[in-house]
């Protein structure tokens, strides 16, 4: 988890909302006497041992045996002892952290004032406060994630445990080859546990989108060739969408006029005859009335008469004779 990215009050409202370091400092504790009573028990048996290697006079197989078997209690016991340890340096680490984080009274006091003053800031009297308040929060975001990666760090470290060693092989008898039998399960349950730990705790310290782009570079070229597989279906479903849209329209509205009031309809090949254009009959109908222009005399056809039909004509020829 990037720290960075949470405000400060969800840091801080974590850390005092939390559990608190009470069920670790258990743990350790616990861990701490369970380390005495092995060193304790090893010391008892080793005791007996001794005292049987001096009455028999030297080391038998079964002292040897059952020296092996001290031995392993002695290594149990040392990292039960680290165990306590480390879990203690948890616990410290956790206090640190919890002292140096924000308390959240004072990140809702900070937000509180600066909303007050924005309230009363209509002339800008208030700018140079506002100010300092948002550098003040800012202070305390950066101190937060410090923090928190502080204490993810520390806390890695602390749950970096030694795994436990598997006890020596079965000494014969069937109750105690029971009990060691079942022993390296419960020693391998533990130390998967112990080894899951440090790698959870480490994850807090990554970016989350550093972790999904991990997650997602398997399938991503898989997802690229599916994407270029459905892009035809795709536009198709686009154009289908875009048609059921046409006609749920028509439906909708059969009426539909345009913005003269004339219903709106398209037809081909009736255009009316302009020259060499064809023009929509609403164009010839807009146009002003003409006179048309003639190309030629319009009338009676003209008639060519001779000189004795023209008026006149036969009294002059009555005194010509």
């Amino acid at each position: 988890m990037d720290f960075t990215t949470l405000p400060p009050e969800v840091n801080s409202g974590l850390m005092y909302s939390g559990p608190g370091a009470g069920s670790m400092r258990e743990a350790a504790t616990a861990w701490g006497q369970l380390a005495a009573r092995l060193c304790a028990a090893a010391a008892g048996y080793r005791e007996v041992l001794e005292a049987m290697v001096v009455d028999n006079g030297g080391p038998t197989a079964i002292t040897e045996a059952a020296a092996a078997y001290v031995d392993w209690i002695d290594g149990v016991a040392a990292r039960s002892e680290l165990a306590g340890i480390q879990l203690a340096a948890a616990v410290n680490a956790h206090q640190e952290v919890v002292t140096a984080m924000v308390p959240p009274p004072l990140i809702v006091a900070n937000r509180s004032r600066r909303q007050s003053l924005v309230t009363e800031n209509s002339l800008a009297q208030a700018s140079p406060a506002i100010a300092d308040l948002d550098a003040e929060y800012e202070q305390m975001w950066l101190r937060d994630a410090d923090a928190m990666s502080a204490y993810a760090d520390a806390s890695t470290d602390a749950a970096a445990l030694t795994p436990f060693a598997s006890p020596p092989g079965n000494p014969g008898t069937a109750a105690a080859g029971w009990a060691l039998e079942s022993a390296p399960e419960v020693i391998s349950a533990g130390h998967q546990l112990m080894s899951a730990i440090p790698g959870t705790l480490l994850e807090l310290s990554s970016s989350p989108r550093a972790r999904l782009e991990a997650c997602l570079a398997p399938v991503t070229p898989s997802l690229s060739k599916l994407g270029s597989l459905t892009a035809p279906s795709d536009f198709a479903i686009n154009h289908l969408s875009t048609m059921n849209k046409t006609a749920a329209l028509h439906a909708l509205m059969p009426d539909a006029v345009n913005a003269n009031g004339d219903q709106v309809s398209v037809s081909l090949g009736r255009g009316t005859a302009v020259g060499q254009l064809s023009v929509p009959h609403a164009w010839i109908a807009a146009l002003p009335d003409a006179t048309p222009v003639h190309t030629g005399w319009i009338g009676a056809p003209i008639r060519l008469v001779t000189a004795c039909a023209l008026p006149g004509s036969h009294a002059a020829s009555q005194y010509e004779g």
